[in-house]
């Protein structure tokens, strides 16, 4: 591992994430059988020997079929042999519920089965998905957590809505799984580990592994070009942060201008020639930016912005034929380059103003920041700790330095949004015209000589051909850097990104649009492909869909060590990162444009802290709508569970009175959508649309109508989803503009409320009730943009406790020191080559030294650790050890947890500043 790899527990994260991503498939049955005299009985011990007449069975009904290696599309096929335990008969085939893994040792003959039982919560047949919840009420879903003892149970639940099924079956069936794995994700992976072994790794890829204690480097400032003004002073931030900054948190809660803010980011990255991947999980947050992009006008003329839309076959032969318009459109364009230049020149010179107002801006915040450290060191000394010894140090804090920062932060003034935005350049116009014709540039490249093997790709007359040519084209990395010189900016899903080129960083920016709801295995595939990394995204809104069960999951973290951070069910790219990087900014867009404040009042209380700065200027008189359905009684028919008929005709007859407006209706439940779909497509309302919560991510209507479908069937477990599914409720309340009509059923909503207990959906009622008058209690959040730090009370207190001990120490000797910072370890002990092993290729951080007779000796090292220093029980040990050893030097020693690395950077500098004045 070394030889490979300086940090073996990031090793373990690929591979646990790259075992995740295999297991998280919808799986399929290819065949199956009763073999004779073989049964789950037989499975007494660990291994089961085979007759001759039971191998030749399996080998005749199972062998392996070869299948295609190094696909183009990057899919993998894997196929398990299983023992059944429990599937369904339906009449669109077997749904295996429930099976055992089998390896099958060919030399000996043997079946070795895995001891966990499998459960398909989701599963194919004929080509469609079916979800378990089909077969059981939210409250029997329950039961599925423990299987084993649940299994008779099960059966009778299931067998209890006869209309979907026409058998449990129960028989050892030895069965032929397969699996679709999307993309096989060894060869990215290979690539992070390649990057660290040649000391290569991005910024990006350190700070998802925690590898960054300090705040990157910030570069030069850029000059920013934007589309529009419609932008307020945290859009600014965000482009600006994007731009200078290795990576940049961007939490963009509902209607705060995400889109806007990625446009223009994207504009400004071109107008400083930087490439861009612009990325996302699903498909439908890159055709809103593309779409946006590519329909900017100038003089009445499209602007032919130079973005390709790449991703599955059907994008790869659109993209193509997009080129191949463009490239006639392009070529009869006459460009007066000296022209171009000079509009370029003058806009980065009115732009510097803009720079230096924002840098401002960033440097207030950091004294803010700094001055925050400075209060916690003063408040928490004057606490806890009343020694003589250290009052010229607490007195430095609390005097000289408070009054250096308070003197920066008077000097630097108020920083006023209106100061920004007088600075934006106005000739809007000016700018379409420069992307105009340089745009019309980039595509002229396409008549140069090394273009021709793409030139022949898109006027190829054969579809099959030119998509297969296309293909190997774009997988090499050559051809994707001078793809780059005519399309800077590269749009498709985070899946697809796999085809560009080979892993390597060769995109200067990576744009994630809606990283809230990108998986982190997949998440990294784009992301190894940039020098820089911006995640646009809502941890509040919805998480990605994840298919891998909780006991496979837990097998998986157990035997790869994994902490909470890289937990692949329970985590997006987006939280992960912000649980990883405690240095990095997030900035939080507050101004919110979209829903009357009343419907979004009851979001910013509950979900963002109260930080959103209402802007809507809606003048709807009654945007809170809330109807009780009294006679709210389940369908008895199975196939409508979890639906309300009586509720879907409150809802239709609703939807009718606004013909003209856009509406959407939200349901948590499938059964409750269908039934309402029926309705609308039999009423023809066609300004109407319905879904589950998933297919409203990101759009917005005049009205919203929330079915929630709660009635005398509903059951506990049901109700307990739904309230604790918070993400859902706070997306399905931030879709409407104008008005949130809310339909349930009082009676059984308190029914099901349970009193002292978290229950979002009945606050959300009761909010809707009252016209907004209700009391709201807000929701826990780790998000470091509405207010909550990185690191624990607990963290902290440590921290500081040690500090002050060590400085009550070395203040008692009242001699005069000096620091330094990064220090190799082997160079504060250079006479302990014995201890060599527990000191290899490390460094303190910081260290400080005392003065005596011209020499200097170490009184002081601060470390700062990773996760497996407090996690790992080797590691622990290894680390006491070393504690040991700095003991018997006198060499205070203090390990700081990395969650807590950016507020220890700021009180780094203020005992800098301490030691380097003469006491």
């Amino acid at each position: 591992y070394k030889i490979l790899f300086d940090n073996t527990a990031n090793l373990k994260i690929l591979t646990y994430l790259e075992m995740c991503n295999r297991m998280d498939t919808v799986p399929y049955y290819s065949d199956f059988k009763l073999i004779h005299l073989l049964d789950r009985e037989s499975f007494q011990g660990e291994n089961y020997h085979l007759s001759d007449k039971q191998f030749k069975e399996i080998v005749k009904s199972f062998q392996y079929k070869a299948e295609e290696k190094n696909r183009a599309d990057g899919r993998l096929k894997l196929q398990q042999l299983a023992i059944n335990v429990l599937s369904i008969h339906t009449n669109k085939g077997l749904y295996v519920l429930a099976y055992k893994k089998l390896q099958l040792d060919v030399k000996e003959k043997v079946l070795k089965p895995e001891q966990n039982i499998i459960i398909c919560t989701q599963y194919t047949l004929n080509g469609n998905t079916e979800h378990i919840r089909k077969f059981l009420d939210a409250d029997e879903y329950e039961l599925l957590n423990d299987f084993e003892k649940n299994q008779e149970q099960i059966k009778n639940c299931i067998m209890k809505y006869n209309g979907l099924t026409t058998g449990i079956d129960d028989m050892p069936y030895i069965i032929g799984l397969g699996f679709d794995v999307v993309l096989d994700l060894h060869n990215e992976y290979e690539a992070i580990i390649e990057m660290y072994h040649s000391d290569q790794t991005t910024i990006p890829i350190k700070a998802f592994f925690g590898d960054l204690l300090r705040r990157p480097t910030r570069t030069k400032s850029y000059p920013m070009a934007l589309i529009n003004k419609k932008i307020n002073m945290d859009q600014l931030l965000a482009i600006n942060n994007a731009m200078k900054y290795p990576i940049a948190y961007i939490q963009g809660p509902p209607g705060t201008g995400k889109t806007n803010t990625i446009i223009n980011t994207i504009i400004t990255a071109f107008f400083n020639e930087k490439t861009i991947l612009f990325c996302s999980y699903n498909n439908h947050p890159i055709n809103g930016v593309f779409d946006k992009l590519t329909n900017i006008e100038y003089r009445g003329k499209n602007i032919m912005f130079p973005i390709l839309r790449l991703g599955n076959t059907n994008r790869l032969l659109d993209a193509l034929d997009y080129i191949k318009e463009l490239y006639n459109q392009a070529k009869d364009i006459t460009i007066y380059e000296s022209t171009l230049f000079k509009n370029r020149d003058n806009r980065i010179e009115r732009a510097k103003k803009l720079s230096t107002i924002l840098k401002k801006y960033e440097d207030l915040l950091d004294l803010y920041e700094r001055k925050e450290a400075l209060e916690r060191m003063s408040e928490y000394g004057e606490k806890n700790d009343l020694s003589m010894q250290t009052l010229i140090f607490r007195a430095d804090l609390s005097g000289r330095q408070r009054e250096n920062i308070e003197k920066q932060i008077k000097e630097l003034g108020e920083i006023r949004y209106e100061d920004a935005l007088s600075l934006l350049d106005d000739n809007i116009e000016d700018l379409k015209k420069y992307l105009y014709y340089t745009s019309a540039k980039y595509i002229q490249k396409l008549k140069g000589n090394k273009y021709n093997e793409l030139r022949n790709i898109v006027f190829e007359e054969d579809e099959k051909t030119k998509v297969e040519n296309f293909t190997r084209y774009l997988s090499n990395t050559e051809n994707m850097k001078n793809l780059q010189k005519v399309f800077p900016i590269i749009a498709t899903t985070c899946i697809s990104a796999h085809k560009l080129g080979q892993p390597a960083p060769i995109f200067d920016i990576v744009i994630m649009d809606e990283a809230s709801q990108c998986n982190t295995a997949v998440s990294l595939v784009p992301i190894i492909r940039g020098e820089r990394l911006m995640l646009v995204g809502d941890p509040q809104q919805l998480n990605p869909v994840i298919l891998l069960n909780e006991i496979t999951n837990n097998a998986l973290k157990k035997k790869y060590q994994i902490s909470n951070e890289y937990d692949y069910r329970n985590n997006s790219i987006y939280k992960t990162y912000l649980a990883c990087d405690s240095v990095s900014d997030e900035i939080l867009l507050r101004y919110h444009y979209r829903c009357h404040k009343k419907i979004i009042d009851f979001n910013n209380k509950k979900y963002y802290n109260s930080q959103l700065q209402i802007k809507t200027e809606s003048k709807e008189e009654s945007p809170l709508i809330y109807v009780d359905i009294e006679n709210s009684t389940g369908n008895p028919q199975s196939i409508y569970r979890n639906s309300a008929p009586a509720e879907v005709a409150a809802v239709i007859n609703y939807a009718s009175e606004y013909k003209n407006k856009s509406i959407g209706i939200i349901t948590p439940f499938v059964n409750q959508k269908n039934l309402i779909d029926n309705e609308i497509k039999h009423n023809h309302l066609n300004n109407v649309v319905c879904g589950t919560i998933h297919s409203f991510q990101g759009d917005e209507k005049d009205i919203i109508l929330f079915s929630t479908a709660i009635t005398n069937k509903t059951y506990l477990g049901t109700y307990t989803w739904l309230k604790n599914n918070k993400e859902l409720i706070n997306v399905a309340t931030s879709r409407a503009r104008e008005k949130l009509i809310v339909f349930s059923s009082e009676k059984n909503i308190n029914r099901l409320h349970q009193q002292n207990s978290e229950d979002d959906l009945y606050e959300l009622v009761q909010y809707v009730k009252q016209n907004g008058q209700s009391t709201i209690t807000k929701n826990k959040t780790n998000s470091r943009a509405l207010g909550v730090k990185p690191f624990s009370t607990v963290t902290e207190e440590a921290f500081l406790q040690n500090l002050n001990h060590a400085m009550g120490i070395i203040c008692l000797s009242g001699g005069n020191y000096t620091i330094h910072k990064e220090v190799a370890i082997a160079q504060v002990f250079q006479n302990n080559d014995t201890y060599s092993d527990l000191f290899y290729n490390g460094r303190f951080d910081f260290v400080v030294y005392e003065k005596q007779a011209g020499l200097e000796f170490p009184v002081l090292a601060i470390e700062l650790d990773g996760k497996e220093h407090f996690e790992n029980e080797v590691v622990i040990q290894r680390d006491k050890k070393k504690n040991e050893i700095c003991k018997a030097h006198n060499l205070q020693i203090i390990r700081v947890e990395n969650s807590y690395a950016r507020r220890y950077n700021y009180i780094k500098d203020i005992l800098s500043s301490y030691f380097t004045i003469k006491h």
